[in-house]
């Protein structure tokens, strides 16, 4: 017992209709959806507790009319309870299409159904005698709630609402199913009256529900009772109208829906006439109020040719017609009702009526023959239904026919989807419907398939394509059918932006193993399938396949597979760097510039003269870029310089002024050797270019050898440090490219040094004819002045330039030894060795001359 709502595998939702409304019998309405696939539902809820409570009279007024009143309740017991508990065990045994279709029912006050009225017999239960005497309220449970859950409807109200307020639809298309909704009615009151042998008793706009694809659904059996004489298996027999029917009519059903015997009380001559007298005369005000309505598109007004049915109908005499020869009418002969009718009664048609039926859908929908509402909410589910019929048997598809079916509705099932649904319905209803036919094992159906990838990509999220449409098509490479392996290569290529890494591995794979295919269409469409799909690779995957591919697609025996080739390789040529387009892509295409064919021959050497102006531009580039570091390295090293000499560049304040002013020739032999050297030093440096290159000259070469152990200061004569070269080689002396008359000694034996004296260096020191020694430490200790180096300020860094042996011999480095011996052998370079002996180098004072030559002390 109590509310046990939950047990429904449904859920309830908000309140769309209230309990209060006119002749809702204490019902209110409220959205639902079934909790295992979401599919939406309405639910019916009554609160018993209300319901007891609430007399019938509030309900007697219909909402299409003003007239009809009830009798006055004069019954306490006489409350929506009783009617509503009868409608409640009636609508769920009633079947049929045009009747409400109930998904479940639950009373929470007995959730095991075990309620009293349970035990009651055949007859009881048929005839439900009067409450008021055989079954007290105060037997049953009152505290619950009594539940229904049926198809997604309206009320039709509601539903003609929707039409009149719909700016898209003409009269015409409003009428049109209007006429649908009352066939449908004549089909529903025809069953109950032949089948199931009971009367409705209670046909009211309040008692029908449409479904969103327009479908009358006839509802509300709160008095539903046979009539006439029922035998029972006892042998006993009954005469309808029932009790409750009797008793509960005049307040449940308004007086304008009475038929006159029912307002007479006239029950007896009821019960000997046929079962449609009381529902005919119902039937024929029901309609009159239907297109009384503006949403009807008649104006108000009911169609000419149903005037005389609804007369007849109404007649007060109990010889009314029956209600089903009312479907003949000419209304009911529209293309509309037609197209209605065929889909409802598929299941009965024939294969070639139904491909020839769904050929024509798509006129249909043109003409606008079908409402929107209809093809989205009864079309659809309709072809998906049939989709899934056919492909759930396996041997559904061994079937000509059934192919023949299938291959007939895909195109309007995609068609009518990609207009009527949003992008999330599509991706939720036919999500399951591609799935299945990917996994069709047939060929046609697969092609089909195939041809609508490029609108699923629209439609389905990349999820969904990876797993229902790349997994299964990918059987589509190894086929054995050499169409469908194009087809299937076709249509990969828009499948590529949305695959995963993983997928699109495996289909690199693919497109290696189809580059060997023995037709040579398939292998010039994966050569630009490639081409087109290598962006989107990872670098990985663009290393090890496109290069590989274009060239072997380069050397195929079909031509346009190789111009497919080449021109594959220009539009990738992105892709290399510079250094493999000149080390691997244009040895590549060289062969094919002495190709057999003269289009291979005019590709390659497009492809060629393409891939050369891109080289030459990276070029260009190198070229620049070496500039700029040129460029910033003098830069540097300028800064540099300033900031440790302040002059000119040379580091030595004193050249720099020489450089400024004219120095008097010297008079002495030493003197005159320096000043070859200032002046050397002044034409060297008369321009920053020359200057620059004088730096850069001495910063890269310059190393100087003194004998006994002596070295020069960095940046002796220039100012600049001087590393030594890479990998443990010492550089050249600067002073190796000057000849003679850069020292200023040519004519004069006497002014300088001559390169003759570096040759015997290792050895020991050369005595002239005067006996005296070449030595450059002895010439200076000879000197007078011994006090010069002594002198200077400060020392410089000494970085060992040479090393000196035990034997105390200067060991020259090879470089310079050999350069020495190179010029010896070169007669351009060679002077002529002077026997006059040289005299000593006098040293200078400091202010003798002020030139200072970055010798340190000893």
């Amino acid at each position: 017992m109590g509310n046990s709502a939950s047990a429904l595998p449904y859920t309830i939702g908000k309140e769309s209709h209230a309990a209060d409304r006119p002749n809702s019998y204490g019902f209110s309405i409220h959205a639902g959806e079934r909790k295992s696939d979401q599919q939406p539902v309405t639910v019916f809820k009554g609160e018993k507790s209300v319901m007891v409570k609430t007399p019938l009279t509030s309900a007697g007024t219909s909402s299409f009319a003003s007239a009809g009143k009830h009798h006055s309740l004069q019954d306490p017991a006489t409350t929506q309870f009783l009617p509503a508990l009868h409608h409640f065990k009636k609508c769920k045994t009633l079947i049929h299409p045009y009747i409400l279709s109930v998904y479940a029912t639950l009373d929470t006050d007995y959730p095991d159904k075990k309620d009293p009225t349970a035990s009651r017999t055949n007859a009881e239960s048929l005839m439900e005698s009067n409450p008021n005497s055989l079954l007290s309220t105060d037997k049953l449970l009152t505290t619950g709630d009594l539940i229904i859950v049926t198809e997604k409807v309206m009320p039709l109200e509601e539903y003609l609402n929707l039409l009149e307020n719909d700016a898209e639809m003409t009269d015409s298309q409003r009428a049109d199913c209007v006429a649908w909704g009352i066939y449908n009615l004549i089909q529903a009151v025809h069953f109950l009256h032949n089948t199931a042998k009971v009367s409705h008793g209670n046909l009211i706009p309040e008692a029908i529900y449409v479904t969103p694809g327009g479908d009358f659904k006839l509802f509300g059996f709160y008095i539903l009772t046979p009539i006439g004489t029922i035998s029972e298996a006892s042998g006993s027999t009954v005469t309808g109208p029932t009790e409750h029917f009797r008793h509960f009519e005049q307040y449940v059903t308004p007086e304008q829906y009475r038929s006159p015997e029912r307002k007479e009380g006239r029950y007896e001559a009821i019960s000997t006439s046929p079962v449609h007298v009381i529902d005919s005369y119902s039937f024929g005000v029901l309609m009159s109020e239907i297109y009384r309505h503006l949403g009807a598109g008649t104006s108000s007004l009911l169609p000419n040719k149903l005037e005389k049915a609804c007369m007849r109908l109404q007649t007060a005499s109990l010889a009314r017609p029956r209600i089903l020869p009312l479907s003949k009418c000419p209304i009911f002969a529209s293309k509309h009702v037609q197209a209605q009718k065929f889909m409802d009664e598929i299941a009965t048609q024939s294969v070639e009526d139904k491909i020839s039926f769904w050929k024509s859908l798509p006129d249909l929908f043109s003409q606008k023959v079908l409402s929107s509402r209809a093809v989205k909410h009864k079309v659809l589910p309709l072809l998906r239904r049939t989709v899934q019929t056919l492909t759930s048997v396996d041997v559904g598809m061994t079937q000509e026919i059934s192919k023949r079916e299938c291959l007939a509705l895909l195109p309007t099932l995609f068609t009518t989807a990609t207009i009527h649904l949003t992008k999330d319905e599509f991706q939720s209803h036919l999500e399951p419907i591609v799935e299945i036919l990917f996994k069709v094992n047939d060929r046609a159906i697969r092609g089909a398939m195939l041809g609508k990838i490029s609108m699923l990509v629209q439609y389905l999220d990349a999820p969904s394509l990876n797993r229902v449409v790349f997994e299964p098509m990918c059987s589509g490479f190894t086929d054995s059918s050499a169409p469908l392996r194009e087809l299937t290569l076709k249509s990969a290529i828009v499948l590529v932006s949305y695959l995963t890494q993983p997928n699109l591995e495996k289909l690199t794979r693919y497109l290696v193993r189809l580059q060997s295919d023995p037709e040579d269409s398939i292998r010039t469409n994966t050569v630009i399938f490639i081409g087109k799909v290598a962006p989107s690779l990872s670098d990985i995957a663009r290393s090890k396949l496109i290069l590989p591919a274009f060239m072997r697609a380069m050397t195929d025996g079909f031509v346009p597979c190789r111009l497919a080739g080449l021109k594959a390789i220009c539009a990738s040529s992105s892709l290399f760097d510079e250094k493999k387009l000149a080390s691997e892509v244009l040895p590549a295409i060289a062969p094919s510039l002495v190709d057999a064919s003269s289009e291979v021959r005019d590709a390659a050497m497009k492809a060629v003269d393409d891939l050369l102006i891109v080289l030459r531009q990276y070029s260009e580039t190198m070229r620049q870029e070496e500039a700029k570091q040129r460029s910033a390295v003098a830069s540097a090293s300028a800064s540099q310089s300033f900031a440790n000499g302040g002059g000119t560049g040379l580091g030595n304040p004193v050249v720099d002024a020489a450089l400024s002013t004219s120095v008097p020739a010297p008079k002495s032999s030493s003197s005159s050797y320096l000043y070859g050297l200032s002046s050397w030093a002044s034409s060297k440096l008369t321009s920053s270019a020359q200057a620059t290159e004088v730096v850069n000259k001495a910063s890269t070469n310059e190393t100087f050898v003194q004998p006994n152990n002596m070295e020069l200061a960095p940046g002796y004569g220039t100012g600049m440090k001087f590393e030594p070269m890479p990998n443990g080689h010492s550089s050249v002396s600067s002073f190796s490219n000057l000849n003679l008359q850069d020292a200023g000694v040519v004519g004069n034996a006497s002014a300088g040094w001559s390169d003759d004296d570096f040759d015997d260096i290792d050895s020991k020191p050369k005595i002239n004819s005067n006996n005296v020694s070449k030595s450059l430490m002895n010439s200076f200790a000879a000197d007078a002045d011994d006090d010069f180096m002594s002198q200077f300020d400060s020392k410089a860094t000494i970085r060992p330039r040479a090393t000196v042996s035990k034997s105390s011999k200067l060991q020259v480095p090879s470089s310079l030894a050999a350069g020495a011996n190179r010029r010896q052998k070169e007669p351009t370079m060679t002077l002529r060795k002077e026997e006059k002996v040289k005299p000593s180098i006098r040293k200078l004072n400091l202010d003798d001359d002020p030139i200072g030559d970055g010798w340190d002390d000893f």
